[in-house]
């Protein structure tokens, strides 16, 4: 009986506990490190705590995917699949994500408004340089705790939009925390999340919510010069919103409003037509079980319970 529970009829670790294993873990990671260096969101150490989190949650990964899921291409198989066009779907969510923000900036220029001021110095460009460097890799940070593989074995587990779900909602706890955070705030995260699950779910890979949540910061951040979940930024633009709270955010910046709920809801209006033209971003990478050692259990000779994780959106095969 305790056998059953702990192991699926292939033999392997049962997907809920790799997904248990796996979040315990990363979560730690992230505290400790944290803990350790406390650093600014925006500095060297930074850039440093967050390249420690990637690779030690990397390594995390890799080694549950060799041992746990006998996984014989485990980059591939945690959603760093090579089978895609990489640059293109990084690319194409680069600009997504940075369209996003646009959207949001022109409907709070529609119901209130926007100015920016230049402040082209030594100081501000290397506290751009320093943003540039830390967003992509904060941005990975997350993907890689919320869409990758604690993600990809509970999609195994219950399905791909129950997962979708309950990772966006644990996606928005850890933003509660941040500067002038509101109920709003959380609800626009934790749809961010769900779209950034759908992004993963059409190409099975990590590049494209990768790409979004990399330009959707980026633009945010040195492109307007406007807050990024609640956390002011400083650089050669700076921007400021006026209007309703309820619209601009406030403090916390346009994911705190209904500018961002604007720009998120065309984004999955954008997603689902992508859906239905895969060849604008390619086929979506091989099903993770095919990155599986094939069990020699009769009872799996049919299928791999990995193929539940599979896109659940047929015109992206």
């Amino acid at each position: 009986m305790a056998t059953a529970v702990l192991r699926s009829p292939d033999g392997r670790v049962r997907p809920i506990w790799r997904f248990l294993i796996a979040a315990v873990l990363a979560v730690l990671c992230w505290i400790s490190v944290g803990l350790l260096l406390r650093p600014d969101l925006i500095s060297p150490l930074a850039v440093i705590a967050f390249a420690i989190v990637v690779s030690v949650n990397v390594s995390i990964f890799v080694a549950l995917s060799l041992t746990l899921d006998r996984a014989i291409r485990p980059m591939a198989y945690i959603g760093f699949s090579t089978d895609v066009p990489v640059a293109r779907l990084i690319a194409t969510g680069f600009a997504f994500g940075a369209a996003m923000v646009s959207l949001a900036v022109l409907a709070i220029a529609t119901g209130g408004t926007v100015s920016f001021r230049w402040r082209m110095d030594g100081a501000m460009l290397q506290l751009a340089a320093m943003q540039m460097a830390v967003y992509p890799i904060a941005a990975l940070h997350e993907e890689l705790m919320f869409r990758g593989y604690p993600f990809q074995r509970l999609m195994e587990s219950i399905g791909a939009w129950p997962a979708v779900i309950i990772l966006s909602l644990l996606f928005a706890v850890p933003h509660l925390y941040n500067p002038n955070s509101t109920i709003f705030a959380a609800f626009n995260t934790a749809a961010v999340g769900s779209l950034l699950g759908g992004a993963y779910l059409l190409t099975r890979s990590l590049w494209l919510p990768w790409g979004i949540h990399w330009g959707w910061n980026l633009a945010l951040a040195v492109g307007y010069g406007l807050s990024v979940s609640g956390f002011d930024t400083d650089g050669p633009v700076d921007g400021l919103a006026m209007g309703p709270e309820w619209l601009t955010g406030g403090a916390y910046g346009i994911e705190g409003g209904a500018s961002g709920s604007i720009a998120i809801v065309v984004g999955f209006g954008v997603l689902l037509w992508l859906v239905r033209r895969p060849g604008l971003i390619s086929a979506s990478a091989p099903p993770p079980s095919t990155y599986v050692i094939a069990s020699s259990s009769p009872s799996s000779s049919s299928s791999s319970p990995s193929d539940s994780s599979s896109s659940p959106f047929p015109s992206s095969e």
